[in-house]
């Protein structure tokens, strides 16, 4: 029987308007709080945010310090990037690091970090790592439990794996976007004992998306949702299961990030847990359908 550990809450919707098939908008403050609630009391362990996700840090730590939990559930936050602030000094980078950690732990209402990744993966290697041995040291001296990064390039994983100083990793996994399995990374990535968090497993919500209700940017998805349209018919799966499936059994994958705006949609979650794995022969069928997508249908950061 299966319950939600494997799950973690993504709480991008509970902050901003998130999601290219988001028609709903945020939930209420009140609406959120029910929905972290019944997602922690259901058995998910892990909550995901981030500075970047608009009141998400603050909504979880005053719902969380509210409610009468016998253990608190971990929470995945990050660092803003750094690199892009163009900052001149030293003194001026790690003083902007200390803040935006300080920041995030009062409004989480913790004494320390449970998880903390970089959200620009281009600060591993900014200024010679001088932002990953802030956090090492923090890490240390146990203001943060364990650091990561959340990425999305292969690339930026060869790179983690090489600097070998990490213990957590975000990475964009679904049945669009399989660059991870073919290129052996989700393997090694399992082989170094890193905790994988496998997020965008519908691809932001277009996957969900009828594909005559495309906008314009993302018409050359249309082939693509199709063939996975008519796939769903052939073999009875629905698309939502198929996707949630194939990345939940993927051998390496800790946790997968579910985004949810209401508790319905979590507890469609929750009851997913519950089925079998996908056949054999289907998911070598995914592979082998899936085999040619484009970046720009992929990469969320190309949308625009």
């Amino acid at each position: 029987m299966r319950n939600g550990s494997k799950l973690m809450l993504g709480t991008a919707q509970l902050g901003t308007k998130y999601g290219i098939s988001n028609v709903a908008g945020m939930p209420s403050r009140q609406k959120s709080c029910e929905l972290i609630k019944y997602a922690v009391t259901s058995g998910i362990g892990y909550l995901d945010t981030a500075p970047g996700y608009g009141e998400s840090e603050k909504m979880i730590g005053d719902c969380l310090n509210n409610l009468n939990l016998n253990s608190k559930p971990v929470i995945v936050t990050k660092l803003p990037s750094v690199r892009t602030l163009g900052f001149r000094t030293e003194e001026e980078r790690k003083n902007f690091v200390y803040s935006s950690l300080v920041s995030s732990l009062e409004n989480l209402k913790l004494s320390a970090l449970d998880r903390c990744l970089l959200h620009d993966p281009m600060d591993m290697t900014y200024q010679n790592g001088e932002i990953i041995n802030i956090l090492s040291d923090l890490k240390q001296i146990r203001i943060i439990h364990k650091i990561g990064v959340s990425v999305y390039d292969p690339q930026d994983i060869e790179m983690y794996l090489n600097l070998g100083c990490f213990d957590s990793i975000q990475v964009p996994i679904n049945l669009f976007d399989q660059r991870l399995i073919r290129n052996g990374m989700l393997e090694k990535l399992s082989e170094k004992g890193i905790e994988v968090f496998a997020r965008s497993i519908y691809l932001q919500g277009l996957l969900l998306m009828a594909p005559e209700h495309l906008p314009d940017k993302l018409k050359q998805a249309k082939k693509p949702l199709e063939r996975l349209l008519q796939y769903c018919g052939e073999t009875g799966i629905s698309i939502k299961e198929l996707s949630f499936l194939f990345v939940r059994d993927l051998p390496g994958v800790s946790k997968i990030i579910i985004g949810c705006e209401t508790i319905d949609q979590l507890k469609e979650n929750l009851t997913m847990m519950e089925l079998p794995p996908l056949k054999k022969e289907v998911i070598k069928e995914i592979h082998q359908l899936f085999i040619d997508i484009p970046s720009k249908i992929i990469d969320p950061r190309m949308w625009n």
